[in-house]
């Protein structure tokens, strides 16, 4: 057996994970449903959350084991924290470094075992996400970009000190990697639950009124939207679209949503629509993301002067109507988000006065086709929302909602629908 060596950033490595505060602290449903979920995911008997403290490393969750710790010398995980790169031993009996091993040779006879890093909030790899079986793996069998995926919404976790169990529900269902069609239903169902408990509730009193319509054209779809206050004079809106639908799609959208509601993209002003654009580029990246990339209309809206400045990126054009002039629409300043960047994106700045309205959707609410087949377009959606504010009952997406589907004819749009209506009024604070 080869003990793992003492990292030379020891003394900064422990001093991160004291910071997390979480050593010897009662387990938590937001860890214990990922470990659970990775062992169903992978089909492996043991999946656990470990912390490696300066002489043991300590089991934050766990499924398969029976201790709480084991002594940091004859953990896998010391290895682990050692690279930023997964550890992946198919034969724990063929590595020089464990084959003597106790946890190899006695209970609970590890064979193979796959582990990531886990960072604390300065950077220094303090844990680690492991998957382990009591048989060796061919060394082709573990889908790495799912057990990267499941390592980064560890990693979520182990920082989000303050966020109560998210992404508890779509985690725990996981619908795509479950071996029967009941199971698939059920966790189907509720993961749709959960995506839609991710929505905001519409702002009805003070000086934004919001109102909005969300439907996906599976039992999991992409689109995410909402909005949230970065101070008492600055709320921050968004629509995203990520490209398909399903469990990949949600969890995509699931964890943009994260990024921009609990604002922790690294270095980010959230108040700067350019900088949040910059800053979802570079932390989705499409090669590092399954092949998605995502539409996105972020904006700030100033609850002193109705200024919107704002930045889309590849989303339709918003409209703004109501006024007394021609419907204003919000064209595009920058490219699709996780490409890369192609040219510098452009803020774009204006006004949203009282009695005008600021209608954000997504490409389903135009890209629909009339029964005659004719694209509806912007220009059909201008038209539809000005037969929207001119008809009553309902909420005024909701009944564009119905409108947009009497147009095409079919109880269910072929992609999803996200619509969001936004009032400025500052003398209603």
């Amino acid at each position: 057996m080869i003990k793992a060596p003492v990292p030379t950033n020891e003394a900064d490595r422990l001093a991160d994970l004291r910071a997390l505060n979480l050593l010897d602290t009662p387990s938590e449903n937001r860890f214990d449903h990922l470990t659970e979920l990775a062992s169903r995911i992978f089909n492996v008997p043991i999946a656990y959350i470990a912390l490696v403290d300066a002489d043991r490393q300590w089991f934050k969750a766990k499924c398969g084991l029976t201790t709480d710790e084991t002594g940091r010398e004859i953990s896998f995980c010391g290895h682990t924290i050692l690279s930023n790169e997964p550890t992946i031993i198919p034969d724990t009996t063929k590595d020089e470094r464990f084959a003597d091993n106790p946890l190899v040779l006695n209970d609970p006879n590890v064979r193979f075992y796959a582990g990531l890093p886990l960072a604390g909030p300065n950077g220094f790899n303090v844990g680690t996400l492991c998957i382990a079986d009591t048989v060796a793996w061919p060394e082709d069998r573990l889908d790495i970009e799912t057990f990267r995926r499941m390592g980064e919404l560890a990693n979520r976790e182990l920082n989000m000190l303050d966020l109560i169990q998210t992404q508890k529900q779509l985690i725990d269902a996981k619908s795509l990697l479950l071996r029967t069609r009941e199971q698939l239903d059920a966790e189907l169902s509720e993961a749709s639950m959960y995506v839609r408990s991710l929505l905001p509730e519409p702002l009805t009193t003070g000086p934004v009124h919001t109102d909005w319509t969300y439907e996906s054209c599976s039992e999991l779809g992409g689109d995410l939207l909402g909005y949230t206050m970065l101070d008492e004079d600055h709320l921050a809106i968004y629509v995203v679209d990520v490209m398909g639908h399903g469990v990949g799609a949600a969890l995509h959208g699931s964890a943009i949503h994260s990024s921009l509601l609990h604002r922790s993209l690294e270095g980010c002003d959230f108040s700067d629509p350019v900088c949040v654009y910059e800053s979802l580029d570079r932390r989705f990246p499409m090669e590092k993301s399954g092949g998605r990339f995502f539409t996105m209309f972020y904006g700030v809206l100033d609850l002193r002067d109705g200024i919107l400045r704002y930045v889309n990126g590849g989303h339709p054009p918003p409209i703004i109507t109501g006024g007394f002039g021609m419907p204003k629409r919000l064209e595009s300043t920058a490219t699709i988000v996780g490409i890369g960047l192609e040219s510098p994106p452009e803020r774009g700045e204006t006004s949203l006065r009282p009695g005008e309205e600021l209608w954000i959707y997504s490409d389903a609410a135009i890209e629909l086709n009339d029964q005659s087949g004719r694209m509806f377009g912007v220009e059909g959606f201008i038209q539809a929302i000005a037969a929207v504010r001119a008809s009553s009952g309902g909420t005024p997406t909701g009944r564009l909602r119905d409108l947009l589907s009497s147009v095409s004819g079919k109880k269910q749009f072929d992609d999803d629908l996200s619509l969001m209506r936004l009032t400025f009024d500052p003398a209603q604070t």
